[in-house]
């Protein structure tokens, strides 16, 4: 789901932190202590105020209902293994379904989302695209 060529990079200071904010889903850099180190544009405008003030705070004291949170719980557990994640998920934050991919680098995290559609919305967006192709 997420297009990014994540696996190009290495490195924290290699990421080309300037392109994640063109980007339309989530992107979060987080170091190894889970102390977030970048949170892209389209992130802030999901997380509204909330977002804009990550860098440097801890995603488990900052989001604590994700501690509780099984689905939450294995990515972290799996991340902290370096295994590379995809979860899907209702997220305990904003309610919505979100598609999480998560990559360890060799100094942070990578981890992208995108929301996805409820059952309601899809089935009408494929009903459009149906209709574009007739």
């Amino acid at each position: 789901m997420h297009k990014f060529p994540i696996t190009e990079y290495k490195k924290f200071s290699e990421l080309p932190l300037d392109k994640f904010n063109t980007l339309k889903f989530s992107v979060y850099i987080l170091d190894f202590n889970w102390n977030y180190l970048f949170v892209n544009d389209f992130a802030k405008s999901i997380l509204g105020e909330r977002g804009e003030k990550l860098v440097g705070k801890n995603i488990w004291a900052e989001f604590d209902e994700l501690q509780h949170d099984p689905s939450f719980k294995e990515l972290r557990a799996r991340m902290e293994k370096r295994v590379t994640t995809n979860i899907i998920v209702v997220s305990p934050i904003h309610r919505n379904r979100q598609n999480i991919t998560g990559y360890a680098l060799e100094d942070c995290f990578y981890i992208s989302s995108s929301i996805l559609p409820d059952k309601e919305n899809l089935i009408e967006e494929l009903r459009q695209q149906l209709l574009k192709k007739k």
